[in-house]
């Protein structure tokens, strides 16, 4: 991969994790459109993009210790920056916060207070099912095997995808129901799906024309159009795929609406390009903390507008500032730190 494509997919990170901070900004009440419209690709997107740096040569504990210091420690360091936090600041007794990190090591979307932070883990489990994937068909160099591989695993993780939530079983002496497998395990077909596509869009040549004007506007018109005739909302954390050929297209077009606007984008203001490509490489930050920072800013933003539906929004560019703030103060210069959140310092 050259340099030019790893800041065209650092731009497509940034555009991403803008997107992903905005869905999450109780935008379904002031912007029902653009809210369905993000989550139709917005996560998928996030797979996809991660898929792109995937190594299939890589040995197995290699890949493991790689994802761990990238995914699991930010995971887990959070996680105890969170409850830590709570516990010193009288926020929450230590038997609740122990009964929270209980449940936030089941690692998925309706177990952890910050919600955002299930795709850590659920990348982490794709990217052990991408390493199976390839390890499976290591028999053949041809490319075609493995298409018919991916077809099969969407076909597989649309079909099944729903099966595991509502779960209720009984845990000492307690009857729970639980929303999908730990760890997201079964997201790892549908999830893998984009994940290994992006793999396989690195592998070979992209064909120029998917980075031209009229590409641009072709499959943004295709989202729209699809987002607009069909209002069913796409959303991997509620598991919600029940249309896979519409929801597979949906999240195409917006994956491939968002490579060729970053490829646009490299070509423009120096300023602009470099500020999304900085977002993009911070974006496990912004992931982390982007949840709190609206949930805490809005209610009073609302409370000293007299209750204006658009407080979200205002809240919105803080959910941005504030974990650059926290990069630049507390983990740039900072190994330790640095290394704990998954990122290299400066």
């Amino acid at each position: 991969m050259t340099e030019k494509r790893l800041l065209s997919i650092d731009i497509a990170k940034g555009l991403g994790i803008l997107l992903v901070a905005l869905a999450h900004n109780d935008l379904a009440a002031y912007a029902p459109f653009l809210y369905h419209w993000i989550y139709s690709f917005h996560m998928p997107l996030f797979f996809f993009l991660s898929g792109f740096f995937f190594k299939p040569e890589l040995n197995f504990p290699t890949l493991l210790k790689r994802r761990f210091d990238s995914l699991l420690r930010p995971y887990f360091f959070s996680l105890f920056l969170i409850y830590t936090g709570s516990i010193f600041f009288g926020k929450m007794p230590i038997s609740t916060a122990l009964s929270r990190i209980l449940k936030a090591l089941y690692a998925n979307g309706y177990t952890l207070d910050w919600v955002a932070m299930w795709f850590l883990p659920a990348l982490f489990t794709v990217n052990l099912f991408a390493f199976l994937f390839y390890q499976a068909f290591r028999w053949t160099g041809k490319p075609w095997p493995r298409w018919i591989g991916l077809l099969v695993v969407l076909v597989l993780g649309a079909w099944t995808v729903s099966w595991f939530t509502p779960i209720d079983v009984r845990l000492l002496g307690r009857n729970l129901t639980l929303h999908g497998l730990p760890w997201s395990l079964d997201l790892a077909l549908l999830a893998g799906f984009f994940f290994i596509l992006g793999t396989e869009m690195n592998r070979n040549k992209l064909p120029s024309w998917l980075f031209s004007s009229r590409a641009l506007l072709s499959v943004t018109g295709l989202s729209l159009t699809l987002n607009l005739y069909f209002p069913q909302t796409l959303d991997l954390t509620q598991r919600q795929y029940a249309m896979p050929l519409l929801f597979t297209l949906e999240a195409t077009s917006g994956i491939l609406m968002i490579l060729a606007f970053s490829h646009w984008l490299e070509h423009g203001p120096t300023w602009l390009t470099g500020f999304l490509a900085y977002l993009g490489r911070i974006s496990v930050l912004i992931l982390i903390f982007h949840n709190p920072v609206q949930s805490y800013l809005t209610p009073k933003i609302d409370l000293l507008l007299g209750g204006n539906i658009y407080s979200p929004l205002i809240a919105f560019p803080f959910a941005i500032a504030i974990p650059n703030l926290i990069y630049e103060l507390g983990v740039r210069h900072n190994p330790p730190i640095a290394a704990w959140f998954g990122l290299k310092p400066q």
